[in-house]
């Protein structure tokens, strides 16, 4: 691998127990998206497309933590060791995108955040039956925690209320919401 291939510096993170984030460190890498001629759409937080992202070997390089550079958050996906003599690695990522927001927690500081809205996404109830229709969101943990009820979101200058966890959406990595506009 060519050093000038390596022009990007990037935080390696890790999120801890508490939901607190870590800076481990930051290393110089070169992030390449996957290239694909039917990259499908956006349907969440995080793109469908993987990204590859190259870099020195270094121990903290590991699946589960994440990259922030360039303006991206990559949740690693997997780590490759191109020699076998901890010399150079291949890193498979998944890229976490969205609108630009803000996380308002009702007690804290405000943060900074990705967001991905889906406006008017089917609502159901206990039995699985539509009930209505309501502003759906996704947000990286690693950027907000796991919001509350009476939490709000600021996106393109609207302001959303959090109404509800959206039921099994919290994978560790991504949180659904349930919002609804602030009048």
């Amino acid at each position: 691998m060519r050093a000038g291939q390596l022009s990007t510096p990037a935080d390696i993170l890790r999120l801890n127990t508490d939901l607190t984030v870590s800076v481990l460190d930051w290393v110089w890498v070169g992030i390449r998206s996957k290239e694909s001629t039917d990259a499908p759409a956006h349907t969440g937080l995080r793109a469908p497309a993987k990204v590859t992202v190259r870099a020195w070997w270094d121990e903290r390089l590991q699946a589960g933590r994440y990259l922030r550079g360039d303006g991206r958050l990559l949740l690693i996906d997997d780590v490759r060791d191109f020699t076998g003599q901890r010399a150079e690695v291949a890193i498979t990522c998944s890229e976490l995108v969205g609108q630009t927001g803000q996380y308002l927690p009702a007690d804290g500081v405000p943060r900074c955040c990705r967001v991905h809205l889906t406006h008017e996404a089917p609502y159901r109830d206990e039995l699985g039956q539509v009930v209505s229709y309501m502003t759906r969101a996704e947000v990286a943990i690693i950027e907000v925690g796991r919001p509350q009820e009476g939490d709000q979101l600021r996106v393109e200058g609207d302001l959303y209320v959090v109404a509800n966890y959206a039921d099994a959406t919290d994978d560790g990595v991504v949180r659904g919401l349930w919002l609804l506009p602030v009048e």
